[in-house]
């Protein structure tokens, strides 16, 4: 064993924190250039990025020490969970609120970015 499950439980909580970081930023600069509802379009699904990471990482480390099949079941599962949030806050702010698409998808793209590059431990 190479890590220990405390370590993998950091590394989780840092790919759910930096993306919302970065998103954050992200929606200062398009409230800045172009209004509020685009700021709340990139904001929206990097914080569901970052919700669907925490829970992910949950569902991932919460069960503690199993076999390699169950682990693999509960890592994938997480991360099923994670996609499934963040395309619904996706539809919901496209269709129902009506954001922007380019700041909705700036979102994403940040927020899914920022969460490698913490995972990558760079």
């Amino acid at each position: 064993m190479l890590n220990s499950v405390a370590a993998g439980r950091r590394l989780m909580l840092r790919a759910a924190v930096y993306p919302l970081a970065a998103v954050a930023v992200l929606a200062l600069i398009f409230l800045l250039l172009a209004g509020p509802k685009a700021a709340l379009g990139a904001l929206a699904p990097g914080v569901a990025i970052a919700i669907g990471g925490s829970i992910a990482a949950r569902m991932a480390f919460g069960g503690g020490v199993q076999a390699a099949g169950s682990a693999l079941l509960r890592l994938i599962l997480g991360m099923v969970v994670k996609l499934v949030l963040v395309f619904g806050v996706l539809a919901v702010c496209f269709v129902v609120f009506k954001l922007p698409a380019l700041a909705l998808l700036a979102g994403v793209a940040v927020g899914l970015m920022f969460q490698a590059l913490a995972m990558a431990r760079l």
